[in-house]
């Protein structure tokens, strides 16, 4: 199955989600019709399942992030880190491209990517400000929402507009800095240091 999600993504990422062809991912991977069609029955069924898959890499270190027992200030550092992270890598931007560009003729798969890529994300993040001890906010989903948006902010959209740029390392760290700073004045109870 890795074969052939392996195959999916690069059919996907070539020809788009509307003129990728199942037939062609099926011969290419060496695999029979049935069993793709008893795995994924529909074309976005094996679409979804590609892009989980590279999102599931993706929040596997944003988990690695969300450490209690760490500082708050620490946390969302890594975790802002994890995210600018993402955005920098070639296959995911690409099929994150594909998933906008496709979006208004298939809105189950942008209802998809939504629950299981930023939404998702979200709600770890959220999770662990409920359980720790410094986080102050009255609403830790807006907060975590808050903070996701100041990580990414006009990155997300300079991405899709120039897809060769790649955020240097000291503007990656300055954006992560300020993202953490103005969060934990907002958030965090006083006696945090930034």
């Amino acid at each position: 199955m890795e074969h052939l999600l392996d195959i999916a993504t690069e059919v996907f990422l070539r020809h788009g989600y509307a003129n990728a062809n199942v037939a062609d991912i099926t011969t290419r991977a060496g695999a029979s019709k049935k069993t793709i069609y008893s795995r994924y029955p529909t074309k976005a069924d094996l679409f979804i399942a590609v892009i989980t898959r590279k999102i599931s890499e993706q929040q596997e270190t944003y988990a690695k992030a969300l450490v209690l027992k760490e500082p708050l200030a620490k946390i969302l550092e890594d975790f802002g880190t994890s995210l600018l992270n993402s955005i920098s890598n070639p296959e995911a931007r690409a099929l994150y491209q594909v998933v906008v560009a496709e979006s208004p003729e298939f809105p189950k798969l942008a209802s998809a990517f939504w629950k299981i890529g930023p939404q998702r994300s979200v709600m770890m993040l959220r999770e662990c400000l409920e359980k720790h001890p410094e986080f102050k906010g009255k609403y830790p989903e807006h907060a975590a929402e808050m903070f996701c948006s100041l990580c990414w902010g006009l990155s997300i959209l300079k991405v899709q507009l120039h897809p060769g740029y790649v955020m240097p390392d000291e503007k990656q760290h300055l954006n992560v800095k300020e993202a953490v700073r103005t969060f934990m004045a907002s958030y965090a109870s006083n006696s945090s240091k930034c």
